[in-house]
């Protein structure tokens, strides 16, 4: 099951909820999953305490890996809204899919995916998982 927490955010909150759960599915990873939407203050301060980085950054995962009595919680991801922002204006593409791509990065990280480690896996996984389930 995935929970989208959005805050003051305009987030098309079941589209996101529906395609990620399709993500889960397809990547076989049954738990729950967290994603939240922040500022950058928040994903600054975040991005410094976990990776030594002083600066908002995109998205952010946090596996958790934990059984519970009745559940499996598999992790959060933290979307910085206002970068998510700037990089789909940067880039000339929606917001929509902007957050789609974050949100799909971020699932793959917490399924244990490292582009930083791998010869390019995961963001061909990525391409395929967003042009199949996040593509209207």
């Amino acid at each position: 099951m995935v929970t989208l927490v959005k805050g003051d955010f305009l987030i098309d909150q079941d589209f996101f909820i529906e395609r990620s759960e399709k993500i889960l599915d397809h990547l076989k990873l049954d738990g729950d999953v967290t994603i939240k939407f922040s500022n950058e203050d928040e994903s600054r301060a975040l991005n410094l305490q976990y990776r030594k980085k002083d600066y908002a950054t995109d998205v952010l995962s946090f596996p958790i890996n934990e059984k519970f009595p009745d559940s499996f919680y598999i992790g959060d991801i933290l979307i910085c809204y206002p970068v998510a922002e700037e990089q789909a204006e940067t880039g000339k593409i929606s917001l929509k899919n902007e957050i789609s791509t974050l949100i799909c990065h971020g699932i793959l990280h917490l399924a244990g995916y490292d582009h930083e480690e791998d010869s390019g896996e995961m963001f061909m996984l990525q391409d395929k998982l967003i042009s199949r389930y996040f593509e209207e």
